[in-house]
């Protein structure tokens, strides 16, 4: 038979507030000596990553930048933000612009870039989904760029202001017609 999970979770704290009042006058358990606060820090863990990236790039350490990056990209993919992947992707180019050759690390960008593109459109952002279509240009990805000019005429809809708007920024985005490597 399976335990309900309010039942582990109701034992779990009448043992704590057992524990807590045999542990001394105060109500303490004995052996703690305080209780620390730990405030969350603001700043998402994709940020503070793109940073250490930035200042791995300012003093040219191809290495660190590369490693920096990698750690940034797995907390863009769990902060569920498109923004974090576009930024990600961002550097991304840069690093490969640092190193001098092409290769992964474009494909690595075209990944982020498509993920942000699934995630803007998941949450209705045209926003999100015009600036996605601006890095898939930067790339060179026109099959990318109509995908992305697509997915915002479709989250307009039939919002007339909005989507000339949305084609107005869109159409800001130069049309590729390279196929990417």
């Amino acid at each position: 038979m399976k335990t309900p999970w309010w039942t582990v979770w109701g034992v779990t704290a009448v043992a704590v507030v057992a524990a807590a009042s045999l542990g001394g006058a105060r109500g303490v358990p004995s052996g703690v000596k305080r209780v620390v606060f730990v405030h969350r820090d603001p700043a998402p863990a994709w940020s503070q990553r793109m940073a250490l990236v930035d200042q791995a790039l300012a003093a040219q350490n191809l290495s660190r930048a590369i490693y920096e990056w990698r750690e940034a990209y797995g907390a863009a993919l769990g902060s569920r933000q498109w923004e974090a992947l576009i930024a990600v992707g961002d550097a991304a180019l840069r690093i490969e612009a640092l190193a001098g050759r092409s290769g992964t690390l474009r494909a690595e960008a075209r990944n982020a870039y498509l993920t942000a593109l699934f995630r803007a459109r998941a949450q209705r952002s045209t926003e999100g989904v015009e600036r996605v279509v601006e890095a898939f240009a930067r790339l060179g990805d026109g099959e990318a760029v109509e995908r992305g000019r697509q997915t915002v005429r479709e989250l307009v809809g039939h919002d007339h202001e909005a989507q000339a708007r949305a084609d107005g920024t869109v159409d800001r985005a130069p049309r590729v017609y390279s196929q990417w490597p």
